[in-house]
């Protein structure tokens, strides 16, 4: 069996808080140790602590959450006695700042083994922040060990940091080095938290990164950080958010019956964004990800109120090309998006985004052009799928 080793007892400079503790995006930076620990297979999670207070308690929860055993430990004894000799410990730093998608590269090794930099002629100022093995390398903040190891260190001073013991144990008996490419802490993908506004600097980096090139150059721009910064400060926005995403479209329905279809559409548009925010804001950590009944009940909402808008957006005698112009556009966006091709996968986003259309019509409607706007959308996509779908040359017969 595996175990990991999570630590809550650093603090920040020339303060009281706990490193593990910082306030990440509604969590906290220790919940990322806790699915880190679960990716790489650990049935069993020990803590260290100097002292349980409500933030070791929420952890504690966390861990609960994601199906996993919690034990708060003091000392290296409290370690050793929850380990059987054949079992495997996982040693996560205290304050190790993993990216989301980079995880699973961290969690993938098996057996024994002690993560680490080889940094060469990189920032010096970054390599101080990480622990030194040797002369060319730094510990990655990662390291599985034999559970029978740990026993060796029981006689060391109670003055020293039991992970780094750990470690410096581990580099004693030389076990396996798994050398990371030095690119994920230049990148701010691996890092050890020193200061707490770090930690969203990283996660806005984060955020950045994973929004594509456009979505990337919008997180970087000074309103857009402040309201992600505003957003994770504030404990109602995660809820007031996911409310939306299901609520505005539900809303958008009735305000669509009463005539209102310019306001429905908004209310669709802002829903959809809404439930966007939500994921991009707030899954950060795999216990907090959207769950699979919200979604679908998001992406129900937004498609019964797409129709009725749509119905109701055009004549009475057209009502039934609404309901087919309706219908057809999302059959046609989940096809072009399945179908293999030379087009790139931006233009198929947005070509089939739901969000997009409802904009189309949006601005369509004051003018009576709704639905010349979606017969056109439908004849691009089909314009779209006969391109993907076009004959490739062979290289020979």
């Amino acid at each position: 069996m595996r175990a990991a080793l999570i630590s809550l007892i650093e603090t920040l400079p020339g303060g009281t808080g706990l490193r593990g503790a910082l306030p990440l995006a509604h969590g906290q930076l220790a919940m990322l140790h806790i699915d880190l620990a679960v990716q790489a297979g650990a049935g069993e999670i020990l803590c260290l602590v100097g002292a349980v207070d409500d933030r070791v308690r929420q952890i504690e929860t966390y861990a609960a959450r994601r199906g996993v055993i919690f034990h708060l430990a003091r000392s290296i004894a409290d370690i050793s006695v929850r380990l059987a000799s054949e079992d495997e410990l996982l040693i996560i730093a205290d304050g190790l700042y993993v990216a989301p998608g980079d995880m699973a590269r961290m969690a993938r090794e098996t057996g024994t083994f002690v993560a680490s930099f080889a940094p060469g002629d990189g920032a010096r100022v970054l390599i101080e922040r990480f622990e030194r093995i040797d002369i060319n390398h730094v510990w990655a903040g990662l390291a599985c060990i034999r559970a029978r190891d740990v026993v060796d260190a029981r006689d060391l001073p109670e003055d020293w940091s039991i992970q780094s013991a750990l470690l410096r144990l581990a580099i004693q008996k030389g076990y396996r080095r798994e050398v990371l490419p030095f690119a994920l802490a230049e990148a701010g993908r691996i890092a050890m938290v020193r200061e707490g506004h770090e930690v969203n600097i990283l996660a806005l980096q984060e955020l950045a990164g994973s929004s594509g090139t456009l979505g990337g150059k919008l997180v970087q721009t000074a309103p857009v950080r402040s309201l992600a910064l505003r957003a994770w400060s504030a404990r109602w926005s995660g809820p007031a958010l996911r409310i939306s995403a299901v609520a505005l479209p539900v809303l958008g329905i009735g305000a669509a019956i009463g005539g209102w279809s310019m306001a429905a559409l908004a209310m669709l548009i802002a829903g959809r964004g809404a439930g966007h925010g939500a994921n991009r804001l707030f899954g950060r950590f795999a216990g907090m990800l959207t769950s699979e009944m919200e979604q679908a009940a998001r992406d129900i909402a937004f498609a019964a109120a797409f129709i009725v808008i749509t119905v109701l957006g055009v004549a009475a005698s057209d009502r039934l090309a609404g309901l087919f112009a309706a219908l057809i556009l999302p059959g046609l966006a989940i096809v072009l998006g399945r179908v293999n091709g030379p087009l790139p996968r931006v233009w198929r986003r947005l070509a089939g985004s739901p969000s997009m259309v409802a904009a189309a019509a949006l601005l369509a409607i004051p003018f009576g052009l709704l639905m010349p706007v979606l017969m056109l959308w439908n004849l691009a996509l089909v314009a779209l799928l006969l391109w993907q779908t076009r004959p490739s040359p062979l290289a020979a017969d």
